[in-house]
């Protein structure tokens, strides 16, 4: 139906929206975590019965977030540069959204609630990113199935 260079395109724009999506919320996580911060109203003294230190969040652990979204974006650079030659890339960044999009699934639907957590714009904000990353997870799959990128295999160059 579609031509092969039109799949590889849309898997390496797919790709690149990945990578600068991910810079944006790196950036943000390491040079202005106080943004998060106050954002999601991350203060732990404002949740009854919080099972950890009272008040803010640190900012040294937000940076810490901010670091693997880096190097989740650095992996999908090299995915961008050449899918063919490098499936190991697209394995580990379909890892990366599956284990994300899983862990910020369980936060919104039993974390947050669970400390009666009720700023609502942050569930919202967090299921989009669980929607979003399941959709590029089917997305990515599905495309390297048609272009038959046998993603699953063990590379033998590395």
């Amino acid at each position: 139906m579609f031509s092969r260079k039109f799949k590889l395109n849309s898997l390496k724009t797919l790709l690149m929206i990945l990578v600068l999506f991910d810079l944006s919320i790196a950036a943000l996580a390491l040079f202005y975590p106080h943004s998060w911060i106050s954002f999601g109203h991350l203060d732990s003294s404002t949740v009854p019965g919080a099972p950890y230190r009272q008040g803010t969040i640190e900012p040294l652990f937000l940076r810490g977030v901010g670091i693997l979204w880096l190097l989740a974006a650095y992996v999908q650079f090299l995915a961008f540069k050449n899918p063919e030659e490098r499936p190991w890339a697209i394995n580990l960044s379909i890892v990366f959204r599956f284990f994300g999009g899983t862990f910020e699934l369980v936060e919104v639907l039993f974390l947050l609630p669970m400390v009666k957590f009720d700023y609502k714009p942050a569930y919202w904000l967090l299921g989009g990113f669980v929607a979003c990353d399941y959709i590029c997870i089917g997305l990515m799959v599905l495309l390297l199935w048609s272009l038959k990128i046998k993603w699953w295999a063990v590379d033998k160059k590395i």
